[in-house]
């Protein structure tokens, strides 16, 4: 029998890596923040829940995000999670360029932090933990109100690619 595992005292090469965590299905979503700059936000995958009481949840931010200081400043920060049918939105926020906004239809939600229409479900958290893990930030979130707002599926993602459920 053959096998491709690494052995552990290997470093696991990072393309391979890619394709190996890509087997995993996520939903997508898109955290915003409000900065003097205007409305910022950026498509993840790395958003999950931490805890229910107190309600906390945690999304991840690279370091070498053009929006990895508006993020690890920002004291309010929105989680929207994508419907199916929103692959247009998740490619815009995660395209260059800091207007992602430009025609995106959103309103400030009670955190000022941006809820974007159409989306699937909203939650609106107060920063309270930063923590650097590898290249990447660790950002956590006090949820303080959550809206579900549109019906239907959401969003998700596997192998490289937009899914739905079946």
């Amino acid at each position: 029998m053959t096998s491709d595992v690494f052995a552990l005292d290997s470093e696991v090469d990072g393309n391979h890596l890619r394709q190996v965590l890509g087997k995993f299905a996520t939903g997508v979503a898109v955290v915003a923040t409000s900065t003097a700059r205007g409305p910022v936000g950026m498509t993840v995958n790395s958003f999950c829940s931490v805890s229910l009481s107190p309600p906390v949840v945690l999304f991840c931010v690279r370091h070498q995000s053009q929006l990895h200081e508006a993020f690890s400043s920002a004291t309010t920060f929105s989680v929207n999670v994508l419907a199916e049918g929103q692959e247009a939105l998740s490619q815009q926020f995660a395209s260059p360029g800091f207007d992602r906004f430009g025609s995106v239809r959103w309103r400030p939600g009670v955190t000022r932090s941006p809820v974007l229409g159409g989306a699937h479900a909203v939650l609106e958290c107060l920063t309270n933990g930063l923590f650097t893990a590898g290249d990447h930030d660790i950002v956590l979130g006090r949820v303080v109100a959550a809206h579900p707002l549109a019906p239907g599926q959401p969003l998700l993602f596997h192998s490289g690619g937009y899914r739905g459920l079946a």
